[in-house]
This record gives structure tokens, C-alpha cells and sequence, in this order.
């Protein structure tokens, strides 16, 4: 399997997009970054999707802040977009300092999403991610393990958050209130 990100032509930064690049599928299939609660402050073992809403305004104001575009590819291959004319230290460099190849979702995870603040503030605020930390259709985890015992179709992948057999799951798990 070979990761999908996003690549912003202007910021030079990349959203992971999926884990599992099948195919040129549109946007709103596949599954989109991960977080973990426990870095913004939620005691949580978690690992979560985003909400619809939340992707769509991540990819809405990626693309604003990237005016010349955004590009698809393999996870780690847009080498190519670097700024020209600099040597390879200063591109290390750059890097280093988090001025390029920045994945808002993966770099520096662990400082509390600073990269990713700007595109999504509002995922920050304690009730949003105290509601998603709550909500089974966005447990990572909890899908694997509906793959695993057959619920969900394993063949899917990541995309499989998106299927109704994993909405109805969760809906069964919500009603019966065993979500946790």
C-alpha cells in the first residue's frame, strides 16, 4: 500500500490524505489525516479521523493558501517542487526548520498540532475534540478492529469509513451506549 498526500505548490506543505492510494478516487473518499487526542490535551489513547466538515474546510482553506495549486502523489515524493537553485544542506536545513515539507498533521504531532492550527482552529476547541473523542465512527482503532472481526469489509482499507456497514456498527454501538 502507498500513502496519498496533498501537496501545496505555495506552502510547500503536505496532507496526508490516505494510507491506502488504490486509486484516483475523488477527494471525499478517501479517509483523510489522523489525529491523537492525547496531544491536545484529552486523556485518550485514541486515534481519530477528522469529521466530514472538518475535511472539507482543511481541504477548502489548504487549496486557498496554495494559489498556484495543490498536487497528488505518494507520500514523501514532491522532492521535485523544492525551491531551486539551493544545495541539499540548505534544503535540509529549511526542512530542519520547518519551513518546507511540513506535514501539518504529522510534524510535530506530539507539540500539539502547531501546523495544523491554521487550517482548522476550531478542531482545537476542548468540546470539539472531547465530541469526537466520544464518537466511534472517528476511532481508527474501532474500525480495524470492525476489518478484523468481519463487520466491515477489509478490502477497503482505510476507506472503509465511509461505508454503511461501519455507520451502522457505530449507530448499534451508540444505542447500546458500549462505545467506549
Amino acid at each position: 500500500m502507498t500513502p496519498l498526500d496533498m501537496f501545496g505548490l505555495d506552502t510547500l506543505e503536505a496532507i496526508s490524505i490516505s494510507e491506502d492510494w488504490r486509486a484516483k478516487l475523488p477527494l471525499e473518499f478517501y479517509a483523510g489525516p489522523k489525529i491523537w487526542p492525547s496531544y491536545l490535551g484529552k486523556d485518550s489513547d485514541k486515534t481519530l479521523f477528522l469529521y466530514p466538515e472538518h475535511l472539507k474546510l482543511l481541504y477548502e482553506r489548504f487549496r486557498i493558501a496554495n494559489p498556484k495549486g495543490v498536487v497528488f502523489g505518494p507520500a514523501n515524493s514532491f522532492d521535485e517542487y523544492a525551491p531551486p537553485g539551493l544545495s541539499e544542506d540548505e534544503l535540509n536545513r529549511l526542512e530542519a526548520d520547518r519551513k518546507i515539507f511540513v506535514k501539518p498533521f504529522s510534524t510535530d504531532w506530539d507539540r500539539g498540532y502547531p501546523h495544523a492550527r491554521k487550517y482548522l482552529p476550531e478542531l482545537f476547541e476542548p468540546t470539539v475534540i472531547n465530541k469526537m473523542d466520544a464518537d466511534p465512527w472517528l476511532n481508527v482503532h474501532l474500525l480495524g478492529q470492525a476489518e478484523r472481526e468481519g463487520i466491515v469489509p477489509r478490502e477497503l482499507g482505510d476507506l472503509a469509513r465511509w461505508s454503511p456497514e461501519w455507520r451502522a456498527y457505530c449507530d448499534r454501538l451508540l444505542a447500546s451506549g458500549n462505545h467506549k
